[in-house]
């Protein structure tokens, strides 16, 4: 736990929140700074951040636990931020030295590592304003979905309209997911020679089998054509297997990628939202037939699937067809880490710490963090980690003692 310093550190904080403007800008702008410099003091040196990674994921011994205790933030945050202490000349990852595991490969290879919320189309598609007002704006965006956006603050896009209706409309877009076209990846042949000795993570990203199925129909559709043309959707999967079994014959041979990372985001706060006599019809020969090409052809053993919400009823179905990796285990929707370690020991977990507690006191942040934090790490096979991205209505000043207590938790647990 927390010592002196965290204690003095915590006080100041507590005082410059009460004075005045000028005393808190100075105040903050110290503690900021202090924090910081204890947070890279904290550090230790690692031989490689890819073998610990693995070694965790694994449940093997490791020296150095990777930092991912946030992994994404707002755009909105950081802004606030930047008025509350973080330097602007700095980032959260940077400042608070946070390890990455997705979103951070060089742009020459994002398009076929980071772009997993929607398939890969080629050549990308552009976005196509339909219509603008001072509040909103409907385009039609490089996911082919017609979407309404509103201008100011953060909040999920109305979906209008979705690019499959039919299977002449799958037609269409097929040709759009060839993977064989060469210039995909020809950026990718110029940079893959400086990647081979990198000291980052990099994973090979997929758009899932139901975030695939999706992102072409729309929820509402797709439940449809789950009954009314069932032939349809085992030809797109088919396709599935066919895209990105051949994107990987193309960029594997010329990187070494960490771990696969599959996106599907296919449950909401109480349940999945197909049930698992569907994933098992629809999805799960195609993840057993995939996983096991990456496996068996490129030696790729890390498989990780990222879907907010309840996904209880599909994790034995997901480990069936070789995932063994789940993220982020989101506490609002009952995926409490503990509770899943103990009816699946094996799978290895990132996330799982309620990040609403960010917003309450001190004490709290500490109760959810010693509550299952140290519990997990010697169980192993765990990344602690807010169970989402970092939303703008937590404070610098909490996340920065959230961090502190943490990594000092860590510590002690190890």
């Amino acid at each position: 736990m927390p010592g002196y310093r965290e204690l003095f550190i915590t006080i100041l904080v507590e005082i410059f929140f009460r004075k005045p403007d000028i005393l808190y800008a100075v105040g903050i702008k110290y503690v900021s700074k202090n924090i910081g410099r204890r947070i890279r003091r904290n550090m230790h040196k690692m031989n490689s951040l890819r073998e610990e990674f693995n070694k965790v994921a694994k449940f093997q011994k490791f020296t150095h636990l990777p930092h991912f205790e946030g992994m994404a933030f707002w755009g909105e945050t950081i802004t606030r931020w930047y008025g509350e202490g973080l330097p602007e000349d700095t980032t959260p990852w940077e400042f608070f030295q946070l390890d990455r595991f997705m979103d951070n490969a060089p742009k020459e290879i994002s398009y076929h590592t980071d772009r997993v919320v929607s398939p890969p189309y080629w050549p990308p598609l552009q976005n196509e304003i339909v219509e603008e007002t001072e509040s909103y704006v409907i385009q039609r965006e490089d996911d082919g979905i017609i979407k309404k956006q509103l201008k100011n603050g953060v909040s999920m896009p109305y979906f209008i309209r979705f690019p499959v209706e039919n299977r002449r409309n799958w037609e269409e877009m097929k040709v759009l997911l060839n993977p064989e076209d060469e210039q995909r990846y020809s950026s990718t042949v110029k940079i893959a020679p400086s990647l081979k000795n990198r000291d980052f993570i990099l994973r090979f990203g997929l758009c899932g089998g139901y975030g695939f199925q999706r992102n072409l129909f729309g929820e509402e559709k797709l439940c449809y054509v789950y009954y009314d043309d069932p032939c349809l959707i085992h030809d797109i999967m088919k396709h599935w297997v066919y895209l990105y079994s051949t994107i990987a014959d193309h960029l594997c041979p010329l990187i070494d990628f960490d771990y696969v990372f599959l996106w599907e985001d296919m449950a909401y706060k109480t349940s999945s939202l197909i049930s698992p006599s569907h994933f098992r019809e629809f999805i799960l020969p195609y993840y057993k037939e995939l996983i096991r090409y990456l496996h068996e052809r490129y030696s790729l053993d890390l498989f990780m699937v990222d879907s907010d919400g309840n996904n209880f009823s599909l994790l034995p179905l997901f480990i069936e067809g070789g995932v063994n990796m789940f993220t982020p285990l989101e506490i609002s929707a009952g995926m409490e880490p503990l509770v899943i370690r103990e009816q699946f020991p094996y799978l290895a977990l990132l996330g799982g710490i309620d990040k609403r507690v960010l917003l309450k006191s001190k004490k709290e942040i500490e109760e959810e963090i010693m509550r299952k934090v140290p519990q997990m790490l010697r169980i192993g096979g765990y990344f602690p980690s807010l169970d989402h991205h970092v939303p703008s209505d937590i404070s610098f000043e909490n996340f920065c003692y959230y961090i502190e207590y943490i990594r000092e938790v860590e510590n002690t647990a190890l």
